[in-house]
């Protein structure tokens, strides 16, 4: 069974994000607001409602193990769905870089739309 949620979180993200981080003047070394890093938690809550929801017993990640958004998504799944295992590729498979992941594709058979002329095209 596959389900799709595409909902309009534009909202709840203003009141409940940007309006606090803008009150709490956070930004990043004092010279930038952190607008892609406050998206994260909600997308992660979002994500681990709908989870729970489902029934689901695991989540995956697509965050690279360069750190920031693995550690943002993974904390908030963790605090909010704490019995949800976190499948996270890019720490348990040994591929290392996007043009490695694209070879992978390649070898499977696997669609992509990223090439490794063009590694940052995917859909």
């Amino acid at each position: 069974m596959k389900k799709v949620y595409v909902e309009d979180l534009r909202e709840t993200f203003v009141k409940d994000y940007v309006f606090p981080m803008l009150r709490g003047n956070a930004m990043y070394e004092g010279c930038y607001l952190l607008g892609t890093s406050i998206a994260r938690p909600l997308i992660a809550r979002r994500q681990a409602e709908i989870a729970l929801k489902e029934g689901a017993k695991r989540y995956r990640t697509g965050a690279t193990g360069k750190g920031n958004d693995q550690v943002r998504f993974e904390l908030t799944y963790t605090a909010l769905a704490p019995g949800l295992r976190i499948i996270a590729p890019w720490r348990e498979w040994t591929m290392r870089s996007r043009r490695e992941l694209i070879e992978y594709a390649e070898r499977h058979g696997i669609p992509i739309t990223a090439t490794k002329s063009n590694p940052i095209a995917w859909t």
